[in-house]
């Protein structure tokens, strides 16, 4: 498979995996700050959205590790989450500001106007952002055949015995006929 064809279709993975944990995080959202099932955040704008986008920001590293760049090393599973919530931590900033754009710069403050600015325009930027940031510093290279299996000098279909037992040799084990 050619590089850009496996790059268009990681931004295409990518996207969709965006879409779900967004719409995730804004229906929670949306539940938290403006009390449409009562809880303690109705009228928390802010800590709503981070709170909302923390759990998407979950749902998004599980669905990116397993599906968008599943051939993509993790060189630690724990490094490779830190590294993910720091990137989704600070591309927080990108929609966050936005949305503090419109309701002190411009006066707007209707969930219309807060939904438009945070969870499209500022997540569009900040979708962007962080695929290039994940592919860099999280989910740094492909999966390479040879690096799970070995050089190909290393490899030997052999269909001779093994010596040490006598049934049939393994792929990858070496199989020698002296005795």
């Amino acid at each position: 498979m050619s590089r850009r064809r496996r790059l268009t279709g990681e931004i295409l993975r990518f996207m969709a995996v965006g879409g779900i944990s967004t719409a995730s995080a804004v229906v929670l959202y949306n539940v938290m700050a403006y009390g449409i099932i009562p809880t303690p955040l109705d009228g928390h704008r802010t800590t709503s959205y981070y709170l909302a986008n923390g759990v998407g920001m979950v749902i998004s590293y599980e669905m990116s590790r397993r599906w968008t760049f599943k051939h993509h090393t993790v060189e630690n599973a724990g490094k490779g989450f830190v590294s993910y919530a720091v990137i989704n931590i600070l591309s927080f900033t990108i929609p966050v500001g936005c949305m503090w754009l419109t309701r002190h710069g411009f006066g707007w403050t209707s969930p219309l106007a807060d939904n438009l600015a945070g969870n499209v325009v500022g997540q569009l930027i900040a979708q962007v952002a962080r695929f290039f940031l994940f592919k860099r510093f999280v989910f740094q290279r492909p999966i390479r055949y040879t690096a799970v299996y070995g050089t190909e000098d290393s490899i030997e279909f052999n269909l001779a015995t093994d010596p040490s037992n006598g049934s049939p040799a393994r792929p990858g084990v070496r199989a020698t006929t002296e005795g």
